[in-house]
């Protein structure tokens, strides 16, 4: 039987469907709740699904570095860092981070030539 759109895969729980339900959710106890809350924003935002990896791409880029990035230290001194202690989520952040940064500068430069255009155009 097909599972509605309240529903995970696993139907262990539903997933929430207002902000009040997201609010009362125990994200500590529960990961896959959280999961299913980040699922359910995803599913209320009016971003494509392009948008949605880059915004979930970048997320991941600085979660894992957040730990070794401060007190004065470069992106490459946390990458370094990273690496030490998990070389396999280094070389995922790695193999992730030029393409989000390639599609991040795409974005920006269709944004300066449409503004170039309107400017040309006298708009």
């Amino acid at each position: 039987m097909p599972q509605s759109d309240a529903s995970n895969v696993s139907g262990r729980h539903p997933r929430a469907t207002s902000r009040r339900e997201l609010l009362r959710l125990d994200f500590r106890r529960d990961p896959e709740q959280l999961s299913e809350a980040i699922q359910s924003l995803l599913d209320r935002s009016a971003m494509s699904s392009e948008e949605r990896v880059q915004v979930l791409g970048g997320a991941l880029v600085l979660e894992a570095l957040r730990p070794y990035w401060g007190d004065g230290r470069t992106p490459a001194d946390a990458h370094a860092l990273l690496r030490r202690d998990d070389p396999e989520l280094a070389d995922a952040i790695e193999a992730i981070a030029p393409m989000l940064l390639g599609r991040a500068q795409a974005q920006e430069d269709a944004q300066a030539a449409l503004d170039a255009v309107t400017a040309l155009l006298g708009g």
